[in-house]
């Protein structure tokens, strides 16, 4: 084995040499030129592409990312002014914090979504990412054998339990400086609405909408495919509500023995099948037939059905390339509900049922959703009960909103003898439960 020849005496060691060589490059000067045009003009490039992106969007009268920048101004007076005078220097202050911290992120937002560069390349990234690598997107999970699933659904339903003190507590820290923090618990909320009904002699009855990964687990994963994923709380849940004497009407089992008949929920959307809506009817309708039997001589409906073709919200989401195959359109038959003389059925103020929903409750009755009308489940509810509902929705924001609405229109309670409150079960993991008082003005 051959030595290697010693260094000479008094000058650097093996490791100095290594460590000057190694922290030294030499670049040529055309190279450095070179390099430093590219990057600079691929820094400079980019705001000018989406200025005359932004000035394109402008002459057709659409709304930038700049807006939410101009709009902070106005939206500090907004909150002064819902402030009054009473909140003190330091709560105003606070107040046009959360304003111009709202208004940066709006901008932040919108200016990844609008921004144009970003609607050329991510089509065909996505569909790249989806297609070939099987990864969906910050909102959407790709499942088997063509379903996709809403990431929220799946984190409700894999997650930590909603009622462990532990998730209360990381939900309220983590929320956004520029907003309240959220109600997490929804029992204070739920039962206080139970018995602001029930002083007006109304009945309650809650229908949480379990969603896809409950109901459809086998299209997600091959693992335990036969038993249905819950949130670890959500029997406490139902079981606590009870004991406070509000009505749950629990749909998990029901539309998982459905499935034998065909699945329950649409393949690229967030939401139900029809067949799952005319079975979420027929338990609602026994429940408000135990509590408030027919007063009035049934009314018959007609039905007609309507066959409905659709690409789903959830495939939507994943931000493909006009035209992609990934995921085609699916079609689905709605039950239609008419009135006697043939017209569209239509909420009636003067029942004596109201029914309180999200877009679970408008997905076949919202044209805009797509997935046709006359068919939700304010229409299917009243066609088995054969009699008028009435109705008040809003498609997101479940936890709060339609109680909110209720609170503003308070003469919609008048003649009520049941409200039924459903809103998707996602709710009880990322909803903000706000208690929110009925008031009585009888």
């Amino acid at each position: 084995m051959t030595t290697p020849d010693p260094l000479p005496a008094g000058g650097a060691t093996r490791e100095e040499i290594a460590q000057i060589e190694v922290g030294q490059t030499t670049v040529g000067p055309l190279t450095v030129r070179v390099l430093l045009a590219f990057f600079l003009t691929a820094i400079f490039s980019v705001p000018i592409v989406e200025w005359f992106g932004s000035r394109a969007a402008r002459g057709r009268g659409d709304t930038t990312a700049w807006a939410h920048l101009t709009s902070v101004p106005e939206q500090i007076r907004a909150q002064l002014a819902g402030a009054g005078e009473g909140g003190g220097l330091w709560g105003r202050t606070v107040l046009a914090n959360r304003a111009v911290l709202a208004g940066l992120s709006g901008f932040e937002r919108a200016l990844e979504n609008d921004s144009l560069l970003g609607k050329t390349l991510r089509p065909p990234a996505q569909w790249l990412m989806t297609g070939w690598l099987g990864a969906g997107n910050e909102r959407v999970y790709p499942g088997r054998q063509g379903w996709v699933f809403y990431r929220p659904d799946v984190e409700h339903v894999t997650g930590r339990g909603f009622l462990d003190p532990r998730e209360l507590r990381r939900r309220i820290a983590a929320a956004p400086e520029w907003d309240n923090p959220p109600q997490p618990d929804p029992r204070p909320a739920i039962v206080q609405f139970k018995n602001d009904l029930a002083a007006r002699g109304i009945v309650l009855i809650i229908m949480p909408v379990p969603l896809k990964p409950s109901v459809h687990p086998e299209k997600l994963t091959r693992r335990n495919s036969d038993r249905l994923p819950h949130n670890p709380s959500f029997n406490v849940f139902v079981e606590e509500l009870r004991r406070e004497g509000v009505r749950v009407a629990e749909l998990t089992g029901a539309l998982a023995r459905e499935r034998a008949g065909g699945p329950q929920y649409l393949a690229t959307d967030t939401h139900w099948r029809p067949e799952a809506v005319e079975a979420a009817a027929d338990e609602l309708s026994g429940q408000v037939e135990a509590v408030a039997p027919a007063r009035p001589v049934p009314q018959r409906y007609r039905i007609e059905r309507v066959e409905v073709s659709n690409r789903g919200d959830a495939a939507r989401m994943l931000d493909l390339p006009e035209g992609a195959s990934l995921f085609p359109t699916e079609t689905v038959w709605v039950r239609r509900v008419l009135s006697p003389d043939g017209t569209p059925w239509r909420s009636a103020r003067d029942a004596d049922v109201l029914l309180l929903g999200d877009s679970f409750t408008n997905i076949y009755s919202l044209e805009s959703m797509g997935w046709g009308t006359s068919a939700g489940l304010a229409e299917q509810v009243s066609y088995v009960l054969g009699r008028p509902v009435d109705r008040l929705v809003q498609n997101d924001a479940g936890a709060f909103a339609t109680r909110a609405m209720l609170q503003r229109e308070p003469d919609r309670l008048t003649g009520k003898r049941v409200v039924i409150y459903q809103f998707a079960a996602r709710e009880l993991s990322f909803g903000d439960w706000r208690i929110i008082r009925m008031r009585d003005d009888r």
